[in-house]
């Protein structure tokens, strides 16, 4: 090792020194043409601040002076950020990109559209707006032309539209978390459904929740006539039967907590 590269590594840094906003003054006031400065410090100029340009790259950069081994070092250093990238990366599937057939009428590329519409929550149908960029849902709102929408949307209607982009969705059926057919579920539950004809449905169950759908209220109800002893269960993680319950009629509570003189509440504790 040189006694240059020694000298200089016995240095110590220099300490930063408060910034003297008089010489600032004075530079700018001297100064002639365009200045470009990103920070008072770089305009001042101090040694402070020169230490610290000279430090901000590599440690070794600072000591070495000879210019091509420098260069070498840095190219090494892009070589090897080029490869831990490359290395990190998996190959994506090809997208084509296929413009429209039939361009639709109302839809315009960069431009919105906005419907009108319910959802369906816990037994109760909320009115929302729904915005939509190019036949895909990005926005749920409350409508405004709604009496029931006017004061916007709570956080379950928000998060509504991550459902349908939730990557862990189920894109077909599953067997044994297996991908399957429709046609191979109707052929496992046609033996099984044979045999309670012959018990009117005792050991048969249905597990759904609260449906709103004449529709499927329709089916479920029919299939309940041919397996009389069936049962139909529904279930709700959040609902408001408890409220349906005590009041007689389905409303919305409103607790006035600043009226109340004692609050108990309980807190479950699960393992």
């Amino acid at each position: 090792m040189s006694n240059d590269c020694k000298t200089e590594r016995a240095k110590k840094p220099v300490a930063a020194q408060p910034l003297d906003l008089a010489k600032v003054r004075e530079a700018l006031t001297n100064a002639t043409g365009p200045t470009y400065w990103r920070s008072l410090d770089e305009l001042s100029n101090a040694d402070g601040f020169q230490e610290m340009l000279h430090r901000e790259f590599p440690r070794q950069a600072s000591e070495w002076t000879d210019d091509f081994s420098r260069r070498n070092f840095l190219k090494v250093m892009g070589a090897s950020l080029a490869l831990a990238g490359l290395s990190a990366c998996t190959k994506q599937p090809i997208e084509h990109i296929v413009p429209y057939v039939r361009q639709p009428e109302e839809i315009v590329p960069g431009k919105p559209l906005y419907y009108a519409t319910t959802m369906a929550f816990a037994g109760r149908a909320i009115p929302v707006l729904v915005k939509s960029n190019e036949g895909r849902p990005i926005k749920v709102d409350g409508n405004p032309d709604h009496p029931a929408g006017q004061e916007g949307t709570d956080i379950f209607a928000q998060a509504s539209i991550l459902d349908m982009y939730d990557p862990d969705r189920s894109q077909n059926v599953l067997l044994n978390n297996d991908p399957s057919t429709w046609g191979a579920f109707l052929s496992a539950i046609h033996g099984p459904l044979t045999a309670q004809k012959g018990m009117q449905g005792d050991g048969l169950r249905f597990l759904t929740a609260t449906v709103t759908s004449p529709t499927l209220a329709s089916q479920l109800n029919a299939i309940l006539k041919l397996y009389p002893k069936a049962k139909w269960h529904k279930y709700e993680p959040i609902s408001n039967d408890n409220q349906a319950a005590a009041f007689g009629q389905p409303v919305n509570v409103q607790h006035k907590l600043e009226d109340a003189d004692i609050i108990l509440s309980r807190s479950t504790l699960t393992s």
